[in-house]
């Protein structure tokens, strides 16, 4: 798979400091803020806006990225060997190639540019690319967006940027996206309020957002999911209240098994 991105498109990509969202500028291979007076290092091309500090805070984030960090190597050959497991959430779903092409479709003919948060080894990112678009994704865990980064260069697909970053402090102006995809970690944000609300920050007013989660029910899975501390499944009316109340509008749910799907609107300002 090659894919050139027009050079025009790609000059416009820059990232602003996740704090105080001030537009960064490169120094020495790093990127600073010139307002918070903030360094951010660029590891392996891939920006780290996650500093590493004793915030008790990040504790959970770092535990998690370690998970991730761990699964790097094998992730992608875990998903498209996964049948058995879509099979015992009764999911019809036939493969991981069946759920991107789902979300490539909600984002048929958005050009521009299009974030996808929690991208891992940029499973979706990679696949959903265009020419007419620059892809960004960001994700906790270094291990796989550098396993990511390799993917990209083997692939040989241009336009796609890489960085790690928290959901919660995503290091983008207001306004820039016009598309974003939030494939299978939804249920993994320990504020899921917060989480959309920076998502739809960074939405341009009528952008898509297309996201893939767990749906609560009474399965042997859903009851395994509910031991889990890190994992919270929806109640489709929680789900909704969810997106209404952070200004996105024409939700439309798919559910297949406990896999609830779904696209939303950002709302645009009546003048």
């Amino acid at each position: 798979m090659k894919l050139m991105v027009n050079d025009e498109l790609i000059k416009q990509i820059r990232y602003a400091c996740p704090k105080c969202k001030h537009p960064l500028r490169s120094v020495d291979n790093t990127l600073y803020c010139n307002k918070c007076e903030q360094t951010y290092p660029i590891i392996s091309g891939i920006p780290d806006f996650i500093l590493e500090d004793s915030q008790a805070s990040l504790t959970p984030v770092r535990s998690m990225a370690k998970k991730m960090d761990f699964l790097a190597p094998f992730y992608e050959h875990l998903l498209w060997q996964g049948k058995p497991f879509l099979k015992l959430i009764g999911s019809d779903v036939k493969s991981a190639d069946s759920m991107i092409n789902f979300h490539a479709e909600i984002l048929k003919g958005i050009t521009g540019f299009v974030l996808d948060v929690a991208c891992g080894t940029a499973t979706y990112t990679r696949r959903i690319a265009s020419s007419g678009r620059v892809m960004y994704g960001i994700d906790i865990s270094m291990g796989m967006l550098r396993q990511g980064m390799t993917y990209i260069t083997q692939n040989g697909v241009s336009g796609i940027c890489l960085a790690r970053a928290r959901v919660e402090e995503l290091p983008f102006e207001d306004a820039v996206f016009d598309g974003i995809v939030c494939a299978g970690s939804l249920h993994l944000f320990p504020d899921v309020s917060l989480a959309l609300r920076e998502i739809v920050r960074t939405m341009k007013p009528g952008a898509l957002l297309t996201a893939q989660t767990l749906l609560a029910g009474n399965t042997i899975i859903n009851r395994w999911i509910g031991k889990l501390k890190e994992v919270h499944a929806f109640e489709l009316p929680e789900l909704q209240r969810y997106v209404t109340e952070v200004g996105l509008e024409k939700f439309q749910p798919t559910l297949d098994g406990i896999i609830l799907t779904f696209s939303a609107r950002k709302a645009v300002p009546r003048t």
